[in-house]
């Protein structure tokens, strides 16, 4: 397995390039690949900001801020993805994904959606959010769209980045809520479970690129063979 890079500034930058090659659904195959991203070493500790608005819906006291999110040695919400492939299985949820404000809080912490798909931008509270998304280029946060919602219910946004994957969401209403997104390039994309675990099924054979990715940690590399109709398996490991 090789280390790509560490850092949170770093790792966005590892993924300025994006693909330039177009992704063709209807060819999947019966081959996966399954493993575990595993955390080594202290946990850094959540940030902790106040809640000063909004508290009847939002909670009082602070609002924890986990940007290493680890349970058992398992690290959760890392990004694990096939990079470079041509064609395969068709999209499925990742084309048409919801993201919620609710208790003001977003969910899912980090989102994946296909790269220039609508997602569903859902309030769920009674109170005005405004919800703010930034294409994050390096060290340089490019405005994707910005919108207020006063009222509950659905508003549809397109994911539309030029240079990175990597996608920040805040709200410019409450400044303690916070979430990643990630604009795949292809649907083999999955975000790790509580266990660490991830699955990357539907892969006609072939020999490929598997990368894990963490807004704080980094991003990771390794080579995956997949056999006909076979499971093939791998892990990653970060450290702080």
């Amino acid at each position: 397995m090789k280390k790509i890079q560490t850092g949170c500034a770093i790792a966005l930058g590892a993924l300025w390039t994006v693909q330039a090659m177009a992704y063709e659904g209807a060819a999947a195959g019966g081959g996966k690949i399954m493993g575990k991203v595993s955390f080594k070493g202290a946990v850094p500790a959540p940030k902790k900001l106040p809640i000063t608005k909004d508290n009847t819906v939002c909670g009082n006291g602070e609002r924890e801020i986990v940007e290493v999110n680890v349970k058992d040695g398992n690290l959760i919400g890392a990004v694990v993805y096939v990079a470079k492939i041509e064609k395969g299985k068709d999209w499925g949820e990742l084309a048409a994904p919801v993201l919620d404000q609710k208790g003001c809080r977003f969910a899912p912490d980090v989102l994946v959606v296909q790269k220039g798909a609508e997602v569903t931008v859902r309030n769920s509270d009674p109170v005005l959010h405004n919800i703010h998304t930034y294409e994050i280029i390096g060290a340089v946060r490019r405005t994707m769209f910005n919108v207020g919602q006063p009222d509950v219910g659905d508003i549809k946004q397109s994911i539309k980045t030029k240079r990175a994957n990597v996608i920040k969401i805040e709200c410019d209403a409450h400044d303690f809520m916070h979430a990643w997104g990630f604009a795949a390039d292809n649907p083999y994309t999955a975000v790790t479970k509580e266990d660490g675990s991830f699955t990357l099924n539907g892969l006609p054979d072939g020999e490929y690129e598997v990368k894990a990715w963490h807004p704080m940690l980094g991003e990771q590399s390794t080579k995956v063979t997949v056999a006909v109709g076979a499971a093939a398996t791998t892990a990653f490991e970060f450290s702080k």
